[in-house]
């Protein structure tokens, strides 16, 4: 399993604003009205339990895995039942893909672990970037 968030406890990796970004993110992926209100309803399915945190950071994980195939409801669908088994799942395949089969070199190469983290963390603002058409940080 991934380590919790970097950006929960490292000062170079600034805390994201999920709750802000995802409907910003949503608008921009889905500018259909109809589209949108059926994607929304399908994201609400994650963080109805207890055990399900972090809702926005999730549904924008979700979206971000589901971003080259935006109108595949079978993948976003797909995507929902996977969070809502295991919300840490999604977010390795989300924000994680790079150091989270290599946690091992957290130990033995922590600077090459590092540099894992940093890629990703821009991987994901290069991806809300393009999204959004703006810089987000």
């Amino acid at each position: 399993m991934p380590e919790p968030n970097p950006q929960d406890d490292d000062q170079s990796f600034p805390v994201r604003d999920y709750e802000r970004l995802l409907p910003r993110v949503l608008v921009a992926m889905y500018p259909d009205p109809q589209k949108r209100e059926y994607v929304e309803s399908q994201l609400q399915r994650y963080g109805t339990e207890i055990y399900q945190r972090e809702p926005a950071r999730v549904r924008l994980g979700i979206l971000r895995l589901v971003s080259d195939q935006p109108y595949d409801e079978k993948e976003l669908e797909g995507l929902i039942d996977l969070a809502c088994g295991d919300y840490r799942d999604l977010l390795v395949g989300a924000e994680y893909p790079l150091s989270a089969a290599k946690y091992d070199l957290r130990k033995t190469n922590p600077d090459r672990y590092r540099n894992l983290q940093v890629k990703e963390k821009r991987d994901y603002d290069d991806w809300l970037n393009q999204i959004l058409g703006e810089e987000i940080g």
